[in-house]
This record gives structure tokens, sequence and C-alpha cells, in this order.
């Protein structure tokens, strides 16, 4: 990881669109040319991210994600702010609408196409030994070409074998709790979508 200056922070903030902050700053800055800077704070000395950084398991998760041809943010570079401390991920963000997007955006779209697709995708995510405890419609991305790909990808396991079905079972509850999301979902679709994971 690259020590980044407080200065060349400084001036990439000051051009750029803050996306996501909350009590300790911002998360998630939009570059004037498009890139994205995620930024990690350390929430503890004693925490194993003191010896393995979010930025850096971010990197290593878009590396197998790569390899694996599952779309995912294009890793640029990875930084080490040191005051305030942060590890930072800087990348090329994946092209497309997450799912939460499109549900806003065409509430009226093929539903069950939409998440018969989707179930296909968790399915080979879960063969392939990916383990996603974000897993959720914020999370997911509909690219131009029509593929399913994943963002937000630090917290994220690649496990090499596929998951059991006890892992598979809490991956789908992780991706239906979130009520918000569900409720632009027809209940017909719910329930086909709840079937297919079966």
């Amino acid at each position: 990881m690259q020590p980044l200056d407080l200065a060349q922070y400084q001036s990439w903030r000051a051009n750029a669109e803050i996306l996501e902050k909350d009590r300790y700053g911002e998360k998630v800055l939009r570059l004037a040319d498009g890139t994205f800077l995620k930024l990690f704070r350390r929430k503890s000395w004693l925490s194993k991210t003191a010896f393995y950084p979010p930025a850096k398991r971010f990197a290593d998760n878009a590396a197998e994600l790569e390899r694996l041809n599952i779309p995912c943010p294009c890793v640029l570079q990875l930084y080490k702010l040191e005051n305030p401390y942060r590890s930072v991920v800087h990348y090329d963000p994946l092209p497309g609408l997450t799912l939460r997007q499109l549900l806003n955006l065409a509430p009226d779209r093929d539903q069950v196409e939409l998440f018969g697709r989707l179930a296909e995708f968790i399915t080979l995510l879960h063969d392939l030994g990916i383990y996603f405890r974000s897993l959720h419609m914020g999370n997911i991305v509909l690219t131009p070409e029509g593929r399913f790909g994943l963002i937000d990808i630090s917290d994220m396991r690649c496990l090499g074998r596929p998951l059991s079905q006890q892992m598979r079972a809490r991956n789908y509850r992780h991706l239906m709790r979130y009520e918000e999301d569900w409720s632009l979902v027809s209940s017909a679709t719910k329930a086909l979508f709840a079937a297919e994971k079966k």
C-alpha cells in the first residue's frame, strides 16, 4: 500500500462528490475523473484489520472475482492515509445499475425474469465458494452487457470450495432481510424467487 499524502487527498476531495459518509468522516468519494476512493477506518488497534486492512481485502477479492469471471470494480491502487488513519482503495466503478436502482427506476420491468436470473447468479456464487455477507440489492449490479456483478466487496470471503447448505441459507437470509428493497418486488415474484433458491 502506498502512502497517501494528505495534500493529495485534500486535492482529490476538493473536486469530489461525497457518496457516503458517517460520523467519522467520508467513506466513498467519486473523483472528478469518475474513479472512486473508498476509505476504511481502523475500528480498534487490536482489530485484525491492523494486519489485513479492508482496502487490501477489497483488492484481493476483486482479483479473485476477476479470476472467476464475475464482474466487479477494477482496482487501480491501494493507499494508506496516516492522519486520520485510513486504508484506501482507488478503483474504477463497475458500470451498470444496482438492482435497487433498477427497482426504483423501472418498477414495471419483468421481475420474474430478473429474479430468476438473480437466483441463478447467487447459486453460481455459492458454487464458486463466494460468501458475501453484505449481499443485498444495493451491491448487485446489472451491467450494460446484461451480466450481474458485485460491488462493495470488502466484506466477502472466497473459500475455494462450494458453500455448505447452511452458509447458502444464511446468505439468502441476509439478502431477504432488506425490507425496503423487497417492498418494491411483487409478492408473486418474491414467492417465485423464494421457491427458486431452495
